[in-house]
C-alpha cells in the first residue's frame, strides 16, 4: 500500500497533549477536591469530644475499594489507549509514519476515543452483558446522591457524578459512601401542621426522568440495529447528560428551587423510585442476559471480560460496583451509617467544613440542609 507523506504541520503533539492533560487534570482536581473534604471531615470528627468517626475498619474498607477500582479500571483504560494507537498505526493511517516517534496528533485527529471505546464495549451481546450494568449503577449513584447526600449536608453532589463519568462509577460511589460515613446524620423530619399543603412536584421528578433517560437508552443499545447506526452516539450520550441535570442544577440555581418541606413523604417517594430503578435494571439485565447466553453461553460471556481492554475497564467498573454496594449493605446492617455520638452542638463545625454559607437553626428545622 502506497502511503502519502505527512502533510506539513499535521503531525503535531500540541493539541493531543492539551486535550489529554486537560482531561487528566480535571480527573485529578475533582478527586483531590473530594479527598480533601473527606480528610477535613475526618479531622473534625477525630478532634470532637462528643462525636467520633465510624469504626476505622469500615472507612478503610471503602478506601481500599476506591483505590482498587481506580487502579483496575484505569490500568485497562491506559491499555486501551495503547491498543487504539497501535491499531491506528497498522491499519488506519494513510501516511508514511516513522516508528521512532509518537504521532498522537494524527491519531487523535482520526480517532474518536470516547465513541470507539464504547462501541468496543457495547457491540457484541456477550460484551454488552458486562457493560450494560454500569448504566444501572450510574442510576443508583444518582439516586443516592439526591436521597442521602443532600440531606446529609454533602455539598456539590455534581462532583461525584462527574467523577463517575470521567473516571469510574465504582470509584465515585466509594468516595461518596466514605463521605456518608464521615458526614453528620440527617436532621429529623420536621412535623407538619394539618394545614400544610403537600407539594408533589419537586426534584424527584427530575430524578425520575433521569432514571428513564438512562435505562431506556441502555435497553435500546442491546438492539443490534443501533450498534452501527448514526444514532448510536446520541443514544449513548443521553444517559451521560441526563444524570448530570439535577446535580448541576443544584450547583447553579438557588436552593429555594429545591425545597422539600415534607421530608417523610419524600423518603417514602424515594422508596418507589428505588423500586422503579431496580425494576428497570432487572428488565434490562434479563434482556441482555438472554441475548448473551443465546449468543455465547455462560463461559463465552464470562471470557469476554478480558477480551479487550475497553471491555475490561467498564466490566471491572461493574464488578467493583457490585462489591461496593454489597459491602455497603452489610455495613448498614450493622447499624453503621455515619459518625457515632454526633450531637447538634457540633453542627457548626460541620458547617465550616467546605461550607460557603451558614444556615440558621430555624432554616435547618424547616428545610433539608444543603451545605
Amino acid at each position: 500500500m502506497n502511503k502519502r507523506p505527512v502533510p506539513a504541520g499535521a503531525d503535531t503533539n500540541t493539541r493531543p497533549y492539551a486535550i489529554f492533560f486537560s482531561y487528566l487534570a480535571a480527573c485529578l482536581f475533582l478527586t483531590l477536591y473530594v479527598v480533601r473534604k473527606l480528610l477535613r471531615n475526618y479531622v473534625v470528627l477525630s478532634k470532637s469530644t462528643t462525636a467520633r468517626p465510624p469504626p476505622r475498619k469500615y472507612v478503610l474498607l471503602f478506601v481500599g475499594l476506591a483505590v482498587s477500582s481506580l487502579g483496575t479500571t484505569w490500568y485497562y483504560m491506559i491499555r486501551y489507549f495503547r491498543v487504539s494507537y497501535k491499531v491506528w498505526m497498522m491499519w488506519r493511517s494513510y501516511y508514511d509514519l516513522s516508528d521512532d516517534m509518537m504521532h498522537w496528533g494524527l491519531w487523535l485527529r482520526d480517532t474518536s476515543l470516547f465513541k470507539e471505546a464504547w462501541e468496543i464495549a457495547i457491540v457484541g451481546n456477550a460484551r454488552y452483558w458486562w457493560t450494560h450494568q454500569i448504566f444501572f449503577f450510574a442510576c443508583a449513584l444518582g439516586m443516592a446522591l439526591e436521597q442521602k447526600g443532600v440531606r446529609r449536608g454533602i455539598r456539590h453532589t455534581w462532583v461525584f457524578m462527574v467523577i463517575g463519568q470521567i473516571v469510574a462509577i465504582s470509584f465515585a460511589t466509594n468516595l461518596f459512601l466514605i463521605a456518608l460515613l464521615l458526614s453528620p446524620p440527617a436532621p429529623p423530619a420536621p412535623s407538619m401542621g394539618g394545614a400544610h399543603k403537600r407539594k408533589l412536584m419537586g426534584p424527584w421528578v427530575i430524578n425520575f426522568i433521569a432514571i428513564f433517560a438512562t435505562l431506556f437508552p441502555a435497553y435500546l443499545l442491546a438492539d443490534e440495529s443501533y450498534w452501527h447506526h448514526k444514532s448510536f452516539l446520541p443514544v449513548l450520550l443521553i444517559p451521560h447528560l441526563a444524570l448530570l441535570v439535577l446535580p448541576l442544577s443544584r450547583a447553579i440555581l438557588p436552593s429555594k428551587y429545591f425545597r422539600e418541606d415534607d421530608v417523610g413523604f419524600m423518603e417514602n417517594l424515594y422508596k418507589y423510585l428505588w423500586g422503579a430503578t431496580i425494576f428497570g435494571g432487572a428488565l434490562l439485565f434479563w434482556r441482555v442476559t438472554s441475548l448473551a447466553y443465546g449468543y455465547s453461553g455462560f463461559w463465552g460471556t464470562l471470557s469476554t471480560l478480558l477480551e479487550h481492554p475497553a471491555v475490561s475497564s467498564v466490566g471491572f467498573d461493574t464488578v467493583f460496583c457490585w462489591v461496593t454496594w454489597i459491602c455497603w449493605w452489610m455495613v448498614q446492617s450493622k447499624g453503621i451509617e455515619g459518625p457515632e455520638g454526633f450531637v447538634k452542638e457540633h453542627q457548626d463545625s460541620w458547617d465550616n467544613v467546605g461550607a460557603t454559607s451558614t444556615t440558621t437553626t430555624t432554616e435547618v428545622d424547616a428545610t433539608v440542609r444543603r451545605r
